[in-house]
């Protein structure tokens, strides 16, 4: 793989995760590159910790750019979670659920990684997949190797969200933490935590469909998906270890 540098290098040494008392978390990116890059410079990497939400490719255009450049962040110290859309590229790649994907989204994926091939010449998507797996190794192995959820502080952060039906939170599933929409959304929620998601886009959980993030009426779950790929916006969160909450957000560039 020829690796070639993002235009933005955060290479000033910074504390660890746990060290820092600020966090600012992206929601759903699907392959938006551009837009990643405008809303990271709403981030600062000396106080806030870098937490990404899951859903880096799929339906947007630069899918591939996207996963190089979340690749650098967190060799620098991010954190990077696993959405269902990896998970759902990792089947593809054993040759599992192979039209789900492709109507997810998948194709897009699969082009941009195809683009940037030297061995894909005239391929179908079923001919790329072992030149996917050879040349884009590392690629693949570090959207496999995603962590489902991080706890930082008071908070806790998700792909999708928690089965709060479970005495403890932590025995959940894979699919509840990359998949599950109700009923965790309305639920109760006795895990101590503040619980931070992506996955479903917030249109469909404001009451005045607005594409802001959604703040629970508990105050103990908020999402947000902007649902760019549909229409709406990235979103970025910025947290406090105290609880104070503020957000930013990149309409989109296209």
């Amino acid at each position: 793989m020829i690796y070639e540098p993002s235009p933005f290098c955060y290479t000033k040494k910074k504390k660890r995760a746990d060290q820092m008392d600020r966090a600012f978390i992206i929601g759903d990116i699907h392959g938006n590159y551009d837009e990643l890059l405008q809303l990271l410079t709403h981030w600062d990497p000396a106080t806030e910790t870098l937490i990404f939400l899951g859903d880096y490719i799929d339906r947007g255009p630069d899918s591939l750019q996207v996963v190089r450049h979340v690749m650098q962040l967190v060799e620098e110290g991010a954190i990077a979670l696993k959405g269902n859309h990896e998970e759902m590229m990792m089947e593809w790649t054993r040759g599992e659920h192979e039209a789900r994907y492709l109507r997810n989204g998948g194709e897009e994926t699969l082009q941009s990684f195809m683009t940037a091939s030297s061995g894909a010449n005239d391929l179908s998507f079923a001919e790329f997949r072992s030149v996917l797996l050879t040349e884009f190794s590392e690629e693949v192995t570090f959207l496999s190797e995603r962590p489902l959820y991080y706890e930082w502080n008071q908070f806790l952060f998700v792909h999708a969200g928690v089965d709060l039906s479970k005495e403890n939170w932590r025995d959940g599933t894979d699919e509840d933490f990359l998949w599950i929409r109700e009923p965790f959304h309305t639920g109760s929620n006795q895990t101590g935590k503040k619980i931070v998601f992506g996955h479903t886009p917030v249109k469909i959980l404001n009451r005045d469909k607005s594409f802001n993030p959604w703040f629970s009426e508990c105050g103990t779950k908020i999402g947000i998906d902007g649902g760019l790929v549909f229409g709406g916006q990235l979103n970025g969160l910025k947290v406090a270890a105290d609880g104070r909450t503020d957000w930013v957000k990149v309409e989109s560039i296209s």
